[in-house]
């Protein structure tokens, strides 16, 4: 996809090298995670009696200020609700590790994402499966507060005016080499939902 910039805030020229970059990151990430012994799961149980609840977090889905921004914002909503169903009852035991991408695979338009606004480089750009970072952070949040352990959390780059970014629980995501993982320290689940206006993020321990 070629995607024309629209820099919200100051922010460094885009990387023409990128694609090619991003390529080539990929292709390591998949030979590293086939010869790495630490696998993540994806398990969804319905049999599970759930016990106190170790964390919550509650983000808005609509912060854009500047009208050329709406679109993309109802795009970023879109792919947040995809990644919702994804992730929303996954059971995970003690000591089992979580991968966000092992769980939403590959973002494309035909497995429901759509084209959403991207934080790159300090510039906020259109891109197809864009603003699902706000699901991570929201993940990041609760994995700190549950007292987990996060095996992998990259930082955005960059950031731009107005949006405000907590760099203790920052976590950015592309696919599929910058990832978000986590280890389980007891038996979880994971409930990840959206409302009318915010999206919530909540570990549950199991009973």
């Amino acid at each position: 996809m070629t995607a024309s910039v629209a820099p919200v805030g100051s922010g460094s020229p885009p990387d023409r090298l990128f694609p090619l970059k991003a390529r080539l990151l990929a292709v390591k990430r998949i030979v590293q995670n086939l010869l790495s012994s630490d696998k993540p799961v994806a398990w969804r149980r319905d049999n599970v009696t759930i016990g106190e609840t170790l964390a919550r977090d509650v983000s808005p889905l609509y912060t854009a200020r500047d009208p050329r921004e709406f679109a993309l914002e109802l795009g970023k909503v879109q792919n947040l609700r995809v990644a919702a169903k994804r992730l929303d009852g996954l059971v995970f035991d003690t000591g089992e590790l979580f991968s966000f991408w092992h769980v939403i695979g590959r973002p494309t338009r035909s497995r429901g994402f759509v084209e959403g606004r991207e934080l790159r480089q300090g510039c906020l750009i259109p891109t197809i499966a864009g603003g699902i970072c706000q699901m991570t952070n929201a993940l990041s949040c609760v994995v700190e507060q549950a007292g987990m352990e996060i095996v992998e959390r990259h930082r955005h780059s960059a950031t731009v005016d107005g949006l405000a970014l907590d760099p203790k629980t920052d976590a950015t995501v592309f696919w599929n080499y910058v990832d978000f993982r986590f280890r389980a320290a007891r038996p979880i689940r994971l409930t990840t939902r959206l409302t009318r206006d915010n999206l919530e993020v909540v570990i549950d321990a199991l009973a």
